[in-house]
């Protein structure tokens, strides 16, 4: 039998080794900017991040993630759901300070962008796919191509590398060099259209892979698919994940989401400013948890210190960082340059004005969804021509009478059910997006008429 003295050691040194443990928890290294040590974060289900890579190999580029989403599967019920993350998301990236998240790729590759992601959602990612943009054309090739219905005439020439984009509103059966520019087209709906359109485009892709006429051809295909893309995802899981999705599509319908947030310019760059705490509980749903008080915890300080870092870059300190968003800016402008040079030497001896084409407005059905209108511009005629405008495009709308004073215009949407944030980026005039979920909202979103409203 131990004696009283050797008891009391054995507790002293019990309670030394766990303050140590605790001390290191707290100071570890690996605990990232979601103040979580990996062991605490979500992993209720197969995490599979998935990349759409812009590699420039002629311009000894990497090159960035342009699209990014993680698919959550539950195993166990076979189900699962999308989330997808704007690639101007405002990130702090392991020794590279703050900087957009798909500037994570250029840094490091997959490897950083997966953990740079993780500690944005505060969850455990367990594989990755990843296709490049020749991949992304050879894989719609394959399938003989898709069916899309293009919401608008949509135009557009990137400055960066030279792709242009000129699509017309309806139908279209595209291949993979039209899809590419479908799914890549960018204005003033910013990340949020561009996420709504890749989410249409997974749609059409689901569609077309199940149809009865490719069912037959699948299996000839796996091979030439699967060399086009890179994954560590066993063959088995790939076939459960295709499996449930088809199931849960046919069911009611793949759900898709995106990071809760609000667009933003900070000295002259773009950005989607992501609410952390709200973010967290939309992770707790999604994997199927229960907010914990340490997670809890740890979103509210990630939170405060995400506010704190905004607020120090729009002060102008940003201590050298954002050093990949600035170089893009940088080289965006050089090109804009060059070739509206070059295209001015060319009018001057044709005597021809330089190409003025711009994307077209169109209307588009927003298929039901109800907004109430808050008139903050301090103009009543504003308010009666807003709400026509908002039902000629398909809104249901309800008159939310007058508010505050705004400057901006701003739509907030009460879900961030992707459908329905791609449908409030659709409002038909001039305006600024937010994600703010409420689940006791009598409406999809809320249109704050600001002065601005023409």
């Amino acid at each position: 039998m131990k004696s009283i003295f050797e008891v009391k050691i054995l507790g002293i040194v019990a309670a030394v080794c766990a303050f140590i443990y605790l001390l290191f928890s707290y100071f570890n290294p690996e605990r990232g900017m979601d103040n979580l040590a990996p062991g605490d974060r979500l992993s209720l289900k197969k995490n599979i991040i998935v990349l759409g890579v812009d590699e420039r190999a002629e311009e000894h580029d990497v090159g960035r993630s342009d699209t990014l989403f993680v698919v959550m599967f539950d195993t166990k019920n076979k189900a699962a759901s999308l989330l997808s993350v704007p690639r101007d998301t405002r990130v702090r990236i392991k020794g590279h300070g703050w900087d957009k998240i798909n500037h994570a790729y250029a840094y490091g590759g997959r490897e950083l962008t997966q953990k740079t992601t993780e500690e944005l959602l505060g969850i455990k990612i367990n594989n990755y796919v990843m296709v490049d943009f020749k991949g992304f054309v050879g894989l719609v090739d394959a399938i003989g191509g898709v069916d899309i219905n293009v919401e608008k005439n949509m135009y557009y020439y990137d400055t960066w590398d030279g792709f242009k984009i000129d699509l017309k509103k309806g139908m279209q059966h595209m291949d993979g060099k039209t899809a590419i520019q479908y799914v890549r087209y960018r204005d003033e709906e910013g990340d949020i259209g561009r996420i709504r359109r890749q989410q249409h485009f997974i749609m059409a892709v689901y569609d077309r892979i199940t149809s009865a006429n490719m069912l037959l051809h699948i299996p000839g295909l796996a091979k030439q698919l699967t060399n086009m893309v890179k994954t560590d995802l066993p063959l088995t899981d790939m076939v459960d994940l295709g499996r449930a999705l088809h199931a849960m599509v046919k069911a009611k319908g793949l759900a898709m989401a995106t990071v809760p947030g609000t667009p933003e310019y900070i000295d002259g760059i773009s950005y989607w400013l992501p609410d952390i705490t709200d973010l967290r509980e939309q992770m707790v749903k999604m994997q199927g948890a229960t907010m914990t008080a340490t997670y809890k915890s740890a979103a509210e300080l990630m939170e405060k210190e995400y506010t704190a870092a905004v607020a120090k870059a729009k002060q102008g300190d940003d201590s050298g960082e954002n050093k990949e968003a600035v170089k893009e800016e940088k080289a965006l402008a050089e090109k804009k340059a060059a070739k509206e040079k070059a295209a001015g030497k060319a009018d001057a001896k044709t005597g021809v004005q330089a190409d003025s084409k711009q994307p077209s407005k169109a209307v588009v059905n927003s298929g039901g969804t109800v907004v109430r209108l808050v008139n903050c511009s301090g103009s009543k005629s504003a308010g009666a021509s807003a709400i026509s405008k908002l039902k000629a495009a398909g809104f249901t709308v309800i008159n939310g009478g007058s508010g505050e004073l705004m400057a901006q215009t701003t739509v907030i949407s009460t879900t961030n059910n992707g459908a329905i944030v791609g449908r409030l980026s659709q409002v038909p005039f001039a305006h600024k997006l937010r994600i703010s979920r409420d689940g006791a909202a009598d409406c999809d979103g809320v249109v704050m008429l600001g002065a601005d409203y023409k």
